[in-house]
């Protein structure tokens, strides 16, 4: 959780830049000033049991020594619009287990989590699940200046309709999730071609160990993740706009975001050869 007070890090640092260059203009929307503490809510509804997570915290000075305040005592419910809940249990450090709902596509799932008195809700469509045809595991010693030589991996998706797609990829290398702001992968298919190619910016050796998930998002949870990562990827521009908490769909307002995605999850080691293709099954 120490990625929310990177943000507040950072949004110093932008200020600072900003007051030298003189191109900092206060904006009513800044993430900084105040100070004050803001639930932070991070929850995910798959079509896989087993997969749904719900982490609720609050966010602290840049200052604080501590990555977050958790929050274990909040009154959490999710359920979808067919009736049916889940059972929501917290299992410390922020944490909430859930148990007895399985998302399905099409459907609307509402979460809500009674925090200190105030009563957060958030509503999201579960997507199609997008198919994927199979993964290109592909040796690159001749990258751009800012890559590593090493195995890069592309996620193949054929086009099969005219409806925009909106994709998350989430990475395990070794058992270690590959989960900081640098590594938001995120994709919107474009139509250009018949199948669609997401390469994930990260090399790989011979013998890791690779746990793919592939995740189905809605376009407001993919604006959501779309603006997070603007403020990660300045492309080394020395004028930058200030720093602002990403619209997201919680309300009233807090940070995080709440995503209902159909999952592909995907278990392989990288081998030796030049390029391999893991075919995978639905």
């Amino acid at each position: 959780m120490s990625k929310w007070r990177d943000i507040l890090v950072l949004s110093i640092v932008t200020l600072a830049t900003a007051f030298i260059t003189g191109c900092y203009e206060p904006s009513d929307f800044d993430a900084f000033g105040s100070g004050n503490q803001s639930v932070v809510i991070e929850a995910c509804i798959t079509d896989a049991d087993s997969l749904n997570t719900i982490i609720i915290s609050k966010s602290v000075p840049a200052s604080d020594t501590n990555d977050c305040e958790f929050v274990d005592d909040a009154i959490v419910m999710l359920r979808d619009d067919m009736g049916n809940s889940a059972e929501v249990i917290s299992i410390g450090n922020g944490r909430y287990k859930t148990s007895g709902l399985i998302g399905n596509p099409g459907h609307d799932y509402l979460l809500t989590a009674e925090i200190d008195g105030f009563r957060y809700s958030s509503i999201d469509r579960m997507p199609r699940a997008s198919k994927i045809d199979s993964v290109i595991v592909e040796f690159k010693d001749n990258r751009t200046l800012f890559d590593t030589i090493g195995y890069y991996i592309t996620v193949i998706a054929p086009q099969t309709s005219d409806t925009t797609s909106y994709y998350r990829i989430a990475v395990e290398q070794n058992g270690v999730p590959l989960d900081n702001y640098s590594n938001l992968w995120i994709y919107e298919d474009t139509h250009k071609t018949s199948r669609f190619r997401m390469t994930v910016n990260h090399n790989f050796e011979t013998g890791d160990s690779v746990v793919l998930k592939v995740y189905s998002l809605s376009e407001n949870v993919y604006e959501y993740f779309f603006g997070l990562s603007k403020q990660f990827n300045t492309n080394f521009s020395n004028i930058q706009p200030p720093l602002t908490n990403p619209d997201n769909n919680i309300s009233p307002t807090a940070l995080g975001c709440f995503q209902a995605s159909p999952v592909k999850v995907f278990r392989f080691v990288v081998g030796n050869k030049a390029r391999t293709i893991v075919n995978l099954q639905d």
